[in-house]
């Protein structure tokens, strides 16, 4: 499974609670015997069994046979990294049951792992998607400091630091070399405080930390860069000194878009380059879709080179069936409850047709994406870009090829 589509699948497994542990994680190592992994899952299927509460028990033994019956299906052929299979019953309704079963092929190699809780175990997927690389952004002046941490497609605030020294103009009462040592003092100390908390990110981003940028008005940066209160280590990681604004979380946006070519290779960069360049398509009418209908199609002829896609965007696909002629056909949806209750004509005899499967429309898109050479970014919805994406379009655009 591609990066773009593990992270969505487990976005929607964290959001997934069992009433009771009847959820069930299962990782299967590549080439682990079959009939260890079989006769496991047997008995276990027997000590459910036991479990006292009817409903716990009747889900718990329900989720196992439909593990076992799925790697029966696929006759135990494994990825080439092994298996992870997430299964039980997701229905929050009391007395309810709906058994989904979530098969992974993971990107990296798994150990066994079986777990049945109320929550599915997602630690080791976690770990197979964590950003590789990480940039940090520090914005400072006289008076005050943020550092971030960029990851992936989004960044965090690991540290706000301000100077107490006193101000310019003091009231009486101060020599004026007397208060001019106090400010520098202060001013050293904050200066300290900041290479510090530098020192500490750096180190905790260990050797995945790329680069430094360095950023604030006026010239405190160039100041704090030139002087000794960074080790070689730390300096050597500096990229760029730029100026911008401010120094709150204002100017690390600003920063990063001041940056962007020394932080070309940045993800969040490169996201922010295709959103733009996907509005920028719109605004003229040139190669750009939106509308799910519309990018879904665009997907299916190939035209699509670059999927953007909202982290929180949903959408479904109903695929009918006509029981006269056979035809085929797709709606899609916002709510999967809209495809259950829709009556759909056959285009090519009139019949109402049969709704067959309903289907994640945005998985589809994504593996759409990834067969047909299209570039696919999922894009935070905490970032300004991901907003734009969510409020403007419904979550999905794509930049296409050609024009139909």
């Amino acid at each position: 499974m591609e990066d773009a589509a593990l992270k969505r699948l487990i976005r929607e497994l964290e959001n997934i609670r069992g009433t009771g542990t009847q959820l069930i994680s299962l990782y299967i190592p590549p080439k682990y015997p079959r009939g260890d992994i079989m006769s496991m899952l047997t008995d276990e299927h027997s000590k459910a069994g036991n479990i006292k509460d009817k409903t716990t028990r009747k889900n718990v033994q329900a989720a196992l046979a439909k593990i076992m019956n799925y790697l029966k299906a696929i006759d135990y052929k494994l990825p080439e990294n092994g298996l992870v299979v997430f299964c039980g019953n997701i229905s929050q309704k009391p007395g309810e049951q709906d058994i989904r079963l979530y098969p992974v092929a993971p990107p990296m190699p798994v150990s066994k792992i079986y777990r049945c809780d109320s929550t599915f175990y997602l630690d080791p997927l976690r770990e197979m998607v964590k950003p590789t690389e990480y940039y940090m952004i520090v914005t400072m002046d006289g008076k005050e400091a943020t550092i971030a941490l960029v990851k992936g497609n989004t960044y965090d605030i690991v540290a706000r630091i301000r100077s107490l020294a006193p101000g310019k103009h003091h009231a009486g009462g101060q020599s004026a070399r007397r208060f001019e040592r106090l400010r520098e003092i202060a001013d050293n100390e904050y200066l300290k405080k900041l290479a510090e908390e530098i020192k500490k990110t750096f180190e905790d981003a260990g050797d995945a930390l790329k680069g430094i940028i360095l950023a604030g008005p006026g010239p405190k940066k160039n100041e704090f860069y030139n002087k000794d209160y960074l080790p070689n280590n730390v300096k050597e990681k500096i990229l760029g000194i730029i100026d911008t604004g401010y120094t709150n979380e204002y100017g690390i946006r600003e920063a990063l878009e001041n940056a962007k070519d020394i932080l070309r290779d940045a993800e969040i960069v490169r996201q922010k380059q295709a959103v733009d360049r996907f509005i920028g398509e719109v605004i003229k009418g040139g190669l750009a879709e939106y509308g799910l209908e519309n990018v879904y199609e665009a997907l299916k002829e190939g035209r699509v080179d670059t999927l953007l896609v909202s982290e929180d965007a949903e959408a479904w696909v109903g695929k009918y069936v006509c029981q006269k002629c056979g035809t085929e056909v797709e709606r899609l949806a916002k709510d999967p409850e809209e495809l259950k209750k829709a009556e759909v004509a056959c285009p090519n005899c009139g019949a109402t047709m049969q709704l067959d499967v309903i289907e994640d429309a945005i998985e589809e898109m994504i593996e759409m994406a990834e067969n047909t050479g299209a570039e696919v970014f999922m894009i935070s919805p905490e970032t300004e870009e991901g907003q734009k994406l969510s409020r403007g379009f419904g979550g999905v655009g794509a930049i296409v090829r050609y024009k139909a």
